[in-house]
């Protein structure tokens, strides 16, 4: 069987990446401004990663002897044609799914969160509607050798050790990049565990069950990518990646015990980071960490139930990530349910304090699967599913209007890139690591 692993890009000149936010993607609008054009420039044409289902799948199928190879277009000869859904480029890849109906033989099926939880957009296009974690069904499809149709369910795999690992041979492997937060390539990222045992009632990965891999899987894994691609750099794609300390501090003594000589990236929240266990991830090759704050305001956070996380403690990790050479990333949400223009201009001074490297400013926005899409879905202000791109607001707010709240996220990336602060810290760096 020849099976064609199916990502569509529907435009190159937007800054697109399917595989955050819990796999629906985002599409990354800063606004209309000179100013805010340029920053969207920066991110186009910096970031690129794979979508890590594609390769896990890839994985499973390359181990059963199928013939696998990823495509943006039309693979003519393909017998099974498995198409990425997101929710901000659905139209191509339901238009993708049309040429293949058309023009091949191929049968067609969707994956992804945004098809499990809304598989009545993608039936009338397709044979079969995956609705879960992918793998499953192509454990069952190579054990059964039958293909079957519809809305198939697909049960997460418990047993993570138990996948092979991604196989990228036929990506572009070269071609993906986390500049500028790393400059190193070849570049790729690894999935050492998967979910979220939190209950942020807005946020996609909450919906995931949370599992992780045993570190000599993962230290396996980067070993195979070290020899077989020269792998010089990656972003460990956990949702939190030091939920677990003792499984962190066996990895990174793991890693240091192997002369692995990465430079890397994480997410995780700032209430599971240290001072010691931050030095020992740095010696182990750490550049940047990605963390949330989302607001300043206690009260925004306890509406969409999110812990908040001590102001002390967070400025301690900051300036100790400052110290280490460690780049953060914040990211910060405007337009939540309990939001006020004080309360989004308090979280934008909040995070010039910080001074972080990054800053990243999203719009509120309730997904498909999540409590919080339960909670809203009659505010709905719009039906056009590629709005819900994260920089969109999509529904009513008791405050703010759309266009006060588009403004509002516009301002803020621009008066936090902008500032003689930001600049003064961070351009200096950038010629450092330039010349280095």
């Amino acid at each position: 069987m020849k099976v064609a692993l199916v990502e569509v890009v529907a435009d190159h000149k937007r800054c697109v990446n399917k595989d955050f936010m819990g796999g629906y993607g985002w599409a990354f609008k800063v606004g209309d401004s000179l100013r805010a054009r340029a920053i969207e420039v920066v991110k186009r044409f910096g970031e690129r990663l794979p979508l890590m289902s594609l390769g896990y799948l890839a994985g499973i199928f390359s181990r059963a002897g199928y013939v696998c190879e990823y495509t943006n277009g039309v693979v003519p000869d393909a017998d099974l044609a498995l198409i990425y859904s997101s929710l901000v480029d659905h139209r191509a890849e339901r238009a993708m799914a049309m040429r293949y109906k058309q023009e091949t033989r191929a049968t067609v099926a969707f994956i992804g969160p945004f098809a499990s939880h809304c598989p009545d957009q993608f039936l009338d296009v397709a044979d079969i509607v995956v609705a879960g974690e992918p793998e499953q069904f192509a454990i069952d499809l190579v054990l059964s050798g039958t293909l079957p149709s519809g809305v198939v369910p697909s049960p997460n795999v418990l047993d993570l050790d138990s996948l092979p690992f991604p196989d990228w041979s036929t990506f572009p492997v070269r071609s993906y990049s986390y500049f500028p937060a790393l400059r190193q390539r070849p570049f790729l990222p690894i999935l050492s565990s998967r979910g979220c045992p939190y209950t942020c009632e807005y946020c996609p990965y909450e919906i995931i069950k949370f599992r992780e891999r045993s570190t000599e899987n993962v230290l396996d894994e980067l070993a195979q990518w070290r020899d077989r691609y020269g792998l010089r750099a990656f972003l460990f794609r956990d949702p939190i990646f030091t939920l677990r300390r003792t499984r962190v501090v066996e990895l990174m003594e793991g890693m240091l015990a192997r002369g692995f000589d990465f430079r890397w990236a994480c997410e995780t929240r700032m209430d599971c980071l240290d001072v010691e266990l931050l030095e020992l991830m740095a010696r182990a090759g750490l550049r940047v960490v990605n963390v949330a704050v989302e607001s300043s305001s206690d009260a925004v956070l306890k509406d969409v139930s999110r812990k908040a996380i001590p102001v002390q403690h967070q400025e301690e990790i900051v300036r100790a990530c400052d110290r280490l050479g460690i780049r953060v990333t914040v990211f910060y949400v405007v337009g939540l349910p309990e939001d006020t223009r004080e309360s989004i201009e308090e979280t934008v001074a909040y995070a010039k304090r910080l001074n972080t490297h990054v800053a990243q400013f999203f719009v509120y926005t309730p997904f498909p699967g999540t409590r919080l899409y339960d909670r809203v879905k009659d505010d709905l202000i719009t039906t056009d599913w590629e709005q819900f791109d994260c920089y969109s607001p999509v529904t009513k707010h008791p405050t703010l209007t759309p266009t006060e709240i588009l403004a509002l996220k516009e301002w803020a990336f621009v008066s936090y890139y902008y500032r003689p602060a930001y600049l003064a810290k961070f351009a200096a760096r950038a010629v450092r690591d330039f010349v280095s």
